[in-house]
């Protein structure tokens, strides 16, 4: 049997997924989920923590605790962190050029951005799947996070002496839990994703399974945040890529409200739908007995997608 626990921080909570496999079947099981609340903001710039002993130990101290009292007899655990801590744009590459070729394409854009510190970034891709026009070439979404950022959480997992299997961003953690329990609502389907978070909304676009389009949205205020979302998810429903009949809007994040729910299903314009992160996953007894666990599901959502993302690992 393999087991994984994935991490999700976001906002001030601290929320864990614990995954495993069943043996003989190979089935995704939720063993246990909980969250926990510190004294610090996930959406803060890690770089400012990477040297407060403090921040680091109330930190590392509540993960170490919650693998104490579970009993939990792993060394190794994924972790999903925000879009706020990593710096996202989409460009346009031609895949036929060399890795250094590329490489460089990337750092020239950030320079562009971060003109004193561009090098000082942990650059990934993701591909958009738009095939533009010119031979070997698409879009590619280009998500860039501080090593600073990277120390600040190594150092967390090594005080608690766990080892770190994976860093992903919460908005594509969550993709993955969505693609994983709702395979019968993507195929051939045209969604949307919507991460809902304190100041910022994360929207994707998937056509078919295949990602096509990212973007994402800031309001200042909860009493604008209604407003503010409707407004650009109508935005988003009238241009391109989006333009056309979309099937669903699937939302996750810790700012999901009823009010903001009646508001987005006022729109009329697409069926609205809160991920359940375990949908078509197995349930342990206790998980299912639990209705306020129940009624905040989504909120695992980014760590339930790491503890896959990790068990998968586990299997290749």
């Amino acid at each position: 049997m393999n087991k994984a626990l994935g991490i999700g921080l976001s906002a001030s909570s601290i929320h864990f997924t614990e995954l495993s496999t069943i043996s003989g079947s190979g089935n995704i099981k939720a063993d246990h989920i909980e969250s926990v609340d510190v004294d610090f903001n996930f959406d803060d710039d890690f770089g400012k923590h990477k040297s407060s002993q403090k921040d680091l130990t109330n930190i590392s101290s509540e993960i170490s605790t919650f693998v104490k009292k579970r009993g939990l007899k792993i060394n190794k655990a994924a972790l999903s962190i925000g879009t706020s801590q990593a710096f996202l744009v989409t460009l346009p590459i031609d895949f036929s050029d060399g890795k250094q070729t590329i490489n460089s394409k990337i750092y020239w854009e950030l320079s562009n951005y971060f003109p004193d510190n561009y090098n000082d970034f942990v650059v990934n891709m993701y591909r958009l799947n738009n095939v533009l026009p010119c031979k070997n070439s698409d879009e590619y979404l280009i998500i860039a996070v501080h090593k600073y950022a990277i120390e600040f959480i190594k150092r967390i997992f090594k005080i608690c002496g766990l080892e770190l299997s994976l860093i992903d961003i919460d908005h594509f953690s969550a993709e993955i839990a969505l693609r994983t329990n709702y395979i019968s609502g993507l195929e051939g389907k045209r969604i949307l994703i919507a991460g809902l978070k304190k100041g910022r909304v994360d929207y994707g676009f998937i056509e078919n399974r295949k990602y096509k389009f990212y973007t994402y949205s800031k309001y200042s205020s909860d009493t604008e945040f209604n407003l503010s979302f409707t407004r650009k998810l109508s935005q988003l429903l009238e241009r391109e890529p989006v333009s056309g009949e979309v099937d669903a809007i699937y939302l996750y994040g810790d700012e999901i409200r009823d009010d903001t729910l009646d508001a987005v299903r006022k729109l009329q314009k697409t069926p609205v739908e809160v991920i359940n992160p375990f949908e078509s996953i197995n349930a342990s007894e206790v998980l299912l007995n639990n209705e306020s666990l129940r009624k905040n599901l989504y909120k695992y959502s980014a760590s339930c997608g790491a503890a896959l993302r990790e068990l998968k690992a586990q299997k290749s």
